[in-house]
């Protein structure tokens, strides 16, 4: 019983040093810490985002067999993510006062990535003759020779499992790759006064959604399908219901109407995704594809208030989901979307809502600790991967905490002011 007393102790004493240790740093403080903690840890920096491996952020590191592994997952759709932290953090250094060269530099490099991935996409099943950027993309190109560049003993990736595999579709595109991506592009475009880098994403966006529509004969559909082996990765079926948002979203940053018969009819089923995307208990990544796309958009359902109902659907989220245990579920969307479109005449949730969720974030980016041998678990916002998927609650180890640094630059940029303990 002693024994049993005095281990709880020790995992008491354990996060309650965690704590301890976040209050003793500023919001300001603890981004730059997880800044440089994301810059050095990781990703592999080179100053050429067409550099094979560079630039492209790991999801997570954590001990397995292999010992120290870092998994890249999904990685396109974090890299949307990465550009709207480079894009925000650009705009919150210029208002600061402060010198934006650095930060501008990595946003190319980051942008340049999907150009890279894409002219790689192709050779990954065997075809060497395509040498220009046409939308189609894998996900990631690192192997496993970088376990020294992140001094990992191993590491797994989309490339290293699926590259070659020629009816693979375990590292080609997903239209959920691209929903992250549209609201980097959005907020590169709104934020960034580099008038050759806004026109590259236009240009990156443009191919993204081009690619997500096949013809076939006289015919267009709304389907991905693998240019070099004609296989059909993602049907129409997935993609047909998103199509209206799909177009109307190219249409915004490419700045060329996305012309698909399909999608002019598909208005009234984007209706009807709004409305009833919450009929579903668990909708996890469809509900943030509607959100996001949503947020980019500008549109709110059948109110036509995007920022009202984006929080209040995330509220309702956060209902249906009380496992997840946080008040408002993508607590980003509804300030994206209002440094995308404006403040004016909209009631702005108080700040402290957010600030709790600055407040509360581990210095150490960990989800996970061990103590005594047991595994311990982050309080609640931080006790899954990542804000952007709340219901992955079973991972282990350290994260990128990208969710952090980029909350951190929307609060100051929507509120004006430092965030402190």
């Amino acid at each position: 019983m002693l024994k049993r007393i005095l281990l709880l102790m020790a995992i008491f004493l354990g996060c309650l040093c965690q704590i301890l240790a976040q209050s003793t740093l500023s919001n300001e403080a603890k981004y730059d810490t997880l800044r440089n903690r994301l810059s050095t840890e990781f990703m592999y920096y080179t100053g050429n985002g067409m550099e094979r491996g560079t630039s492209l952020l790991m999801e997570r590191k954590y001990q397995s067999n292999r010992g120290l592994t870092g998994l890249w997952a999904d990685a396109v759709w974090w890299q949307g993510h990465y550009l709207a932290l480079l894009a925000t953090e650009y705009a919150r250094l210029q208002r600061e006062g402060k010198p934006t060269e650095a930060t501008l530099e990595e946003l190319r490099c980051a942008v340049q990535v999907y150009e890279r991935l894409d002219l790689e996409a192709e050779s990954c099943w065997g075809c060497d003759t395509i040498q220009q950027c046409n939308g189609f993309y894998i996900r990631d190109d690192i192997n496993r020779d970088d376990t020294s560049r992140f001094n990992l003993n191993w590491l797994i990736s989309d490339y290293s499992n699926h590259c070659g595999h020629l009816n693979t579709t375990g590292n080609s595109p997903s239209q959920d790759q691209a929903w992250a991506s549209y609201l980097g592009f959005a907020l590169v475009q709104k934020l960034v006064d580099d008038s050759s880098l806004c026109q590259k994403v236009a240009e990156i966006s443009e191919k993204m959604i081009t690619a997500m529509q096949y013809k076939t004969g006289n015919q267009t559909v709304w389907a991905i399908v693998n240019p070099v082996n004609g296989i059909e990765i993602q049907p129409q079926s997935d993609i047909t219901w998103l199509a209206y948002a799909h177009a109307t979203i190219g249409g915004l940053l490419s700045g060329h109407p996305v012309r698909s018969q399909r999608a002019k009819k598909g208005r009234g089923t984007w209706n009807m995704v709004q409305s009833i995307m919450l009929a579903a208990k668990n909708g996890n990544f469809r509900w943030y594809g509607v959100l996001a796309m949503s947020t980019v958009m500008n549109e709110g359902g059948a109110s036509g208030k995007c920022y009202e109902w984006l929080v209040r659907t995330c509220e309702k989220i956060a209902q249906k989901r009380p496992d997840l245990q946080q008040d408002i579920i993508f607590p980003h969307l509804p300030l994206i979307n209002l440094i995308l479109y404006g403040k004016e005449n909209k009631k702005l949730l108080p700040r402290s809502s957010y600030d709790f969720y600055l407040n509360s974030a581990p210095i150490d980016g960990c989800i996970t600790h061990y103590i005594d041998g047991k595994t311990v678990r982050n309080t609640p916002p931080w006790h899954s991967v990542s804000l952007f998927c709340p219901w992955h609650l079973t991972e282990t180890g350290q994260v990128n905490m990208v969710d952090y640094l980029l909350l951190y630059n929307l609060v100051e940029l929507v509120y004006g002011s430092k965030s402190e303990n």
